[in-house]
């Protein structure tokens, strides 16, 4: 049985540590793949200020068994000082995928 896959969410300021990041976690082997999805425009308050910044946002695919491990690396390799990490289970996945990303990952 395969170890259920799960999508962990993210957004860089800079493309380049988008993928920078992506790439030291797939080579450490606690994600399996990084979608890089195209530049958005996020807008929130921050420290009391309203701010419109342009974003890169990165959609991670691991396992369950590798999502907090996942998670707390992407936080320490993260520039932002409170990034956004959101991780939800895929609860439907094709099982050949499902397969393919478990053998990517160490569990």
């Amino acid at each position: 049985m395969t170890d259920q896959p799960v999508l962990i969410y993210t957004l860089f300021g800079l493309s380049a540590e988008a993928k920078h990041v992506a790439r030291t976690l797939i080579e450490e082997r606690l994600i399996a793949c990084a979608n890089h999805i195209a530049p958005i425009v996020s807008q929130y308050i921050w420290e009391g200020e309203y701010c419109e910044e342009r974003e890169y946002p990165v959609l991670l695919k691991t396992v369950e068994s590798q999502a907090e491990a996942a998670m707390a690396r992407l936080k320490t390799l993260h520039s932002y000082d409170t990034p956004a990490i959101l991780c939800w289970s895929a609860d439907q996945c094709d099982p050949d995928y499902a397969k393919w990303l478990s053998g990517q990952v160490d569990k």
